[in-house]
């Protein structure tokens, strides 16, 4: 059995002459054959920031609320054990405009072609293994978040052995852990920053373009 976990960086906002809309979007996953092996990563982690006195909200990790170090050491933690990254990051200033205006369109599109490569690569299990994908929730609407999954579905109609579900970071540790890996390539193109990509950047299996 396999697991993918799945998380993203940046917005689908595509004025990026406004401050706060990004210049990049990364969809992320995270793979791993052993659904336990977060449970010890994230009791290390949070047992190093209970010594450090860093408070955790309700026990959720969330990259962007923590210091570099407490993210560093996170990661540290994470690459000591069997778990594999694929990331398809976005430029936005290559979309044209009447791709960017069904941006729910556009999200399911660009997390469907990353999974084709991971999946045409080999790069999960074999043939007949079961995968649970596992997206973290971005919207509210169950509307939106059926559609994703039912999108999803048909494009794998021809491999049932693999299961897709949405959850939130608070039900899986799994899903702290990607946001936060998904931060860190983020921050390597957004803002030039390699600080956090350098610990796990041997974990990566398949980082490309989405116009690569």
């Amino acid at each position: 059995m396999a697991y993918i976990y799945m998380d993203e960086s940046g917005d689908l906002g595509f004025d990026i002459t406004k401050s706060r809309t990004s210049k990049f979007f990364v969809i992320t996953f995270l793979v791993t054959k052993d659904e336990k092996t977060t449970n010890i990563i994230m009791k290390k982690s949070f047992n190093w920031m209970k010594h450090k006195k860093i408070k955790i909200k309700w026990w959720v990790f969330h990259a962007f609320s923590h210091l570099e170090s407490t993210i560093q050491k996170v990661l540290s933690i994470a690459t000591e054990y069997d778990i594999s990254i694929m990331t398809l990051v976005l430029d936005k200033r290559k979309v044209y405009s009447h791709t960017n205006s069904e941006k729910h369109v556009l999200y399911n599109i660009i997390v469907n072609k990353l999974l084709d490569a991971v999946i045409n690569k080999n790069l999960v299990s074999d043939k007949d293994e079961i995968i649970h994908f596992i997206a973290s929730r971005r919207e509210t609407s169950k509307t939106l978040n059926e559609q994703f999954v039912n999108y999803l579905k048909n494009k794998h109609k021809d491999q049932p052995n693999i299961i897709f579900e949405i959850k939130t970071p608070h039900q899986s540790k799994w899903l702290q852990l990607v946001d936060t890996i998904s931060f860190s390539i983020y921050k390597k193109y957004e803002n030039s920053n390699s600080n956090f990509y350098e610990i796990f950047e041997k974990k990566i299996k398949i980082e490309d373009g989405f116009f690569d």
